[in-house]
């Protein structure tokens, strides 16, 4: 169990190991779908056709006809992909194009629930599947689960979180799918009361979440894990992602994570990319307890990781008084690092 006040700050690389797509493969697969060409004129030749489908719904509802607009704008960003470092970072640059911002929230949207549900942890539970927890017994999710638990017992579950909470860069729902089926099984619960116990944790998606799953209590649409949704409902699904520019003029969000960071003895990055847009939403301005911090660096260069650092000591600085006390970073994936520093996060 942690006995410090913990974050875990996570990326697309800690989904990754689920089976979902890191950026450079989110912005392929979204390039595929805004592709969309009509090659006779009239006729959808390339690109997602439940897209097309939710647009066409859209315009009709609106008493109009004309996609041509859409389907330009999806095009667009379909053409931009290569250059943008991520969606994200297109969607705020052309934050006042909304078509831009539409077509992109809806890519996500359909992007996301493909991604669930090819996910190592979907399970179509209409068709009395469960999950195997023998597919994926190395992913951090299950360490940390682990981490978690030991030393608990049944009666104190109602606290099993009570000094742990989540950042999620993620528009997926893995953590919560994933930590209510563990405790169900490990626990042997009824599904309803792991849940329940789930829904105590905060865990904060600063860019929004594809729906809450049917047991979550948030004011959204309910969406099934990896749920096939129809045209019809794409746009309730989009409407819950957020772009940079929405997240900073709304600061309810913003502030929170903030206040969980200020109040954190440690904070663990997960597949993070340490972007300068999701830095800037955490940094913190008032006084807490000094902060030891851990993560993965895969992937990132030791310039670069150097770079990150001195940022990361400047945002934990309130005035004067550096807040960082130390940090460790490990070129690994979240599953081995978590594994390799269960004994440290847990003292």
């Amino acid at each position: 169990m942690f006995f410090k006040k913990t974050v875990f700050v996570v990326g697309a690389g800690a989904s990754k190991e689920l089976g979902l797509p890191i950026g450079n493969e989110l912005k392929d697969q979204i390039a595929r779908k805004l592709h969309i060409t009509f090659p006779d004129g009239f006729n959808l030749g390339t690109g997602d056709r439940d897209i097309y489908n939710a647009v066409k719904l859209y315009l009709r509802s609106k008493g109009q006809s004309d996609g041509n607009p859409y389907w330009s704008a999806g095009r667009s960003i379909a053409s931009a992909m290569p250059q943008a470092i991520s969606i994200d970072n297109f969607m705020h640059t052309h934050y006042d194009d909304d078509k831009i911002v539409l077509m992109g929230k809806l890519a996500i949207a359909a992007s996301i629930l493909e991604a669930e549900r090819r996910s190592l942890i979907f399970a179509d539970e209409r068709q009395g599947n469960r999950h195997d927890f023998n597919t994926a017994s190395g992913v951090w999710h299950n360490i940390f689960c682990k981490m978690l638990t030991e030393g608990i017992q049944r009666s104190t579950l109602p606290s099993l979180f009570e000094n742990v909470s989540f950042i999620s860069f993620n528009y997926d729902r893995c953590i919560e799918q994933y930590l209510a089926i563990w405790l169900e099984n490990y626990m042997r619960l009824p599904a309803n009361e792991a849940q329940s116990i789930v829904n105590e944790l905060t865990i904060v998606h600063p860019y929004g979440q594809i729906g809450k799953l049917g047991w979550q209590t948030m004011g959204m649409v309910s969406v099934g894990y990896g749920e096939n949704v129809q045209p019809t409902s794409l746009f309730e699904v989009a409407s819950n992602i957020r772009t940079f520019t929405e997240q900073v003029e709304d600061e309810t969000v913003p502030e929170l994570m903030r206040r969980l960071i200020t109040d954190a003895e440690q904070v663990i990055y997960l597949g993070f990319s340490f972007g300068a847009m999701n830095m800037e939403l955490m940094k913190i301005s008032e006084m807490g307890p000094p902060k030891k911090l851990y993560g993965t660096a895969h992937g990132i260069s030791r310039a670069n990781l150097e770079v990150i650092t001195q940022h990361l000591a400047r945002d934990m600085k309130v005035g004067k008084t550096p807040l960082l006390h130390s940090h460790f970073f490990e070129a690994s994936t979240c599953g081995t690092m978590l594994n390799d520093y269960f004994r440290v996060l847990t003292d």
